[in-house]
């Protein structure tokens, strides 16, 4: 779907601104009845979005219904429960656009009051230990770059370009997976693809990118020795907050692709619940998504995104944090997740990463993997694989809670 031109999204704006571990069964459970019913669900598209230069693609391959997984399964089975939610009363994608524009311009009014409804949805079972892994599984094939890899059955006839769309291998990538009647959809989204997390691809130049816009405190400047990925440093820890906030919602980055990812999901979805998930900067992706739309996500491993959230001047509900629907689940053996992988020493840093942020927004559900599992702190614990292992080897899954203790770049000035 097109959208809607720069003069019409600042009207709609301006009027609208003041108002293989063992799998278990999907449960969709009536409240009017204890009858229960099992729904699998199947990788049916990949959404390949531009970035950098390539921007403008936007790609989809359609997937047959005869695609196996790499486990051999063709279908990934996931629980569910019914969960009351507060979240936006307006939020299709033109007017959740057309505010977006409107925030990221100079001398915009930064606050608004939205009306808010609450609503009972089916969320992810996020305490059943088999619903969490295969969540993480799901996020684990959208990290396969194109279908002739080897963990990928041949779908004959590779791209369906009939609405506008194809393939391009440099952007944001999002797996849409849905049950039997198209009642819920999960989309899982590609986290970064770099030799420092085990996971080469050829996405890697721009996910370094967008991870340093996105969880640094100014533009990747930490050091003057380093390359800055935008022009909003002023002078020593001064930085400019509307600079920043016109860069994250640059056409050329992510969070703008995903948009359009989201967009034309619901365009083939649209009376469909749905769900999102990720790992690394895939999870970051999808909360943020996620924070825009009210969707239900979990996210695995995510680096700390509430400072880009609130950059984004993405919609936060009036509600207690226990009501949250995105969960962010790390463990502590992971210095990226937990905010620590920073300074000249660390990994990230070698790597060429400024990860500065430590605040997360939703809920941190933590497993204790230093302390339980006796796993030292290295980025080898941020991998998916590691992620996978670390869910399936606990009974129960951690505990989510609010972080109330954490402070994103204290000591610089936002002007």
């Amino acid at each position: 779907m097109r959208r809607l031109p720069p003069s019409m999204l600042l009207i709609v704006a301006a009027l609208t601104y003041h108002v293989l571990a063992r799998q278990i069964p999907f449960l969709e459970t009536s409240p009017d009845s204890p009858e229960a019913h099992a729904t699998g669900f199947q990788l049916r598209h990949v959404f390949d979005h531009g970035s950098g230069t390539n921007a403008n693609l936007h790609l989809r391959l359609d997937v047959p219904a005869s695609h196996v997984f790499a486990t051999g399964d063709s279908k990934f089975y996931l629980s569910s429960v019914s969960q009351n939610v507060t979240r936006l009363s307006q939020r299709d994608p033109d007017f959740m656009e057309s505010y977006l524009a409107y925030t990221s311009r100079p001398n915009a009014i930064k606050t608004t009051d939205f009306d808010w409804i609450h609503e009972r949805i089916r969320t992810p079972n996020i305490s059943d230990p088999d619903t969490l892994a295969t969540l993480a599984r799901m996020t684990s094939d959208a990290y396969v770059a194109v279908p002739e890899s080897n963990d990928w059955v041949d779908v004959g006839v590779p791209f369906n370009e009939s609405g506008g769309f194809g393939w391009d291998s440099n952007g944001v990538r999002g797996h849409v997976f849905t049950d039997d009647g198209n009642q819920t959809v999960v989309v899982a989204i590609k986290g970064t693809s770099a030799y420092l997390f085990d996971s080469d691809g050829d996405t890697r130049v721009n996910d370094k990118i967008n991870d340093n816009l996105l969880f640094s405190c100014c533009c990747a400047r930490i050091s003057y020795m380093w390359t800055t990925v935008c022009d909003c440093y002023q002078k020593s820890y001064t930085c400019s907050q509307t600079c920043l906030e016109g860069a994250l919602y640059a056409e050329d980055k992510y969070y703008r692709a995903l948009l359009d990812i989201y967009r034309n999901t619901t365009s083939l979805y649209p009376n469909s619940t749905i769900w999102l998930t990720g790992h690394s900067l895939g999870g970051s992706m999808a909360a943020l998504l996620g924070r825009t739309y009210g969707l239900p996500t979990v996210a695995f491993e995510a680096p700390p995104e509430r400072l880009a959230a609130q950059r984004l001047h993405l919609p936060f509900p009036p509600v207690p944090a226990n009501e949250s629907t995105i969960w962010h689940f790390g463990n502590t053996a992971d210095p990226i997740f937990m905010g620590i992988c920073n300074g000249a020493s660390s990994a990230c840093w070698v790597g060429g990463f400024a990860m500065e942020t430590q605040c997360h927004s939703g809920l941190e559900c933590v497993y204790d993997t230093v302390h339980d599992k006796k796993w030292h702190v290295s980025v080898s614990s941020h991998r998916i694989s590691a992620v996978i292992d670390m869910i399936t080897s606990y009974n129960t899954t951690a505990t989510c809670v609010e972080r109330s203790d954490c402070q994103d770049c204290f000591d610089w000035n936002f002007v």
